[in-house]
């Protein structure tokens, strides 16, 4: 028994292993603390950034930067006005060059077909001389010879300019010849133009005389031998047959005065056709010429 009272009083001194220290709750706090205040000051330290107050005054410019922003943004429109000007003016240059070598090769070309017509109108005007000539001898036995023919189909072609005119009216109906900045050089032109106007009416006038001229003609000559010279232009240079201009030749009328009325037909288109020759065709060709040398001059063409 006593052995059991020691046993119990050894067992009340001794401390049991479980019981909980009374400290621990306090070393647990302070390792908890340890390891949350980090995280604590890197708030602190995001809440005390400096952000960008909108309120802060800003930092004021002073008038050379001003002045010199302004210097930067007008010299850049300006050069790009300047260029944009320079190319314009370029494209404008090359378009006149265009127009003035196309001009230039429609007067050459008028000038050769005032040239053609010329020589044309000049052997007309010699059938004129002829078929007058038959008429105030009179004609035999109804039986005039072949070149009788020959002139009343030569006298009765109406040679007209063909004009190369088509630079031209593009120009003048179009508004560009203000391209061109020479005003003696811009009147030339336009009285040029004109002139093509004036030379249509008196060819339009000289073929309505040879309307008339045409139907006495039909009147007079016999179809079944006109057919040999009917094809007969004043183009050509080759010569008819002798035979075919010096036989003699039976016509459908030998009438004094349908022969005199076929003459003075002729005569009716002699003032038109001298008109040309004398006034109108050489001062188109004078133009012409006068143009070419004017448009090579001021665009540097050859």
């Amino acid at each position: 028994m006593e052995e059991n009272i020691r046993d119990s009083s050894f067992n009340e001194e001794k401390e049991p292993l479980n019981t909980p220290s009374t400290d621990a709750p306090t070393q647990a706090a302070t390792e908890t603390s340890e390891i949350i205040n980090p995280t604590s000051e890197i708030k602190e330290m995001e809440v005390h950034h400096h952000t960008h107050d909108p309120a802060a005054p800003h930092h004021k410019k002073n008038w050379k930067a001003y002045f010199w922003e302004f210097l930067m943004l007008f010299l850049a429109v300006f050069c790009g006005f300047l260029a944009e000007y320079q190319l314009e003016h370029k494209i404008e240059k090359d378009r006149t060059r265009e127009y003035a070598s196309l001009l230039i090769k429609d007067l050459e070309n008028d000038t050769i077909n005032i040239t053609r017509s010329t020589k044309e109108l000049e052997k007309v005007l010699k059938s004129f001389d002829s078929i007058s000539s038959f008429v105030f001898r009179g004609v035999s036995g109804n039986k005039v010879p072949g070149s009788f023919y020959y002139h009343s189909q030569i006298g009765t072609i109406s040679p007209a300019v063909i004009w190369n005119d088509a630079s031209l009216i593009q120009l003048t109906q179009s508004g560009n010849l203000r391209y061109f900045r020479n005003h003696e050089l811009v009147n030339k032109i336009s009285s040029y133009y004109s002139n093509q106007y004036y030379v249509r009416n008196l060819n339009n006038g000289d073929k309505e005389r040879r309307e008339k001229i045409l139907a006495i003609r039909s009147r007079i000559l016999n179809n079944h031998f006109y057919k040999y010279y009917s094809k007969v232009l004043t183009i050509d240079t080759l010569q008819l047959a002798d035979s075919l201009m010096t036989n003699m030749i039976p016509i459908q009328n030998s009438d004094i005065d349908l022969l005199n009325e076929y003459a003075n037909s002729f005569e009716n288109r002699r003032g038109f056709i001298n008109l040309l020759l004398t006034n109108t065709y050489p001062g188109a060709i004078s133009s012409a010429t006068e143009l070419i040398s004017l448009l090579k001059t001021e665009y540097g063409l050859k």
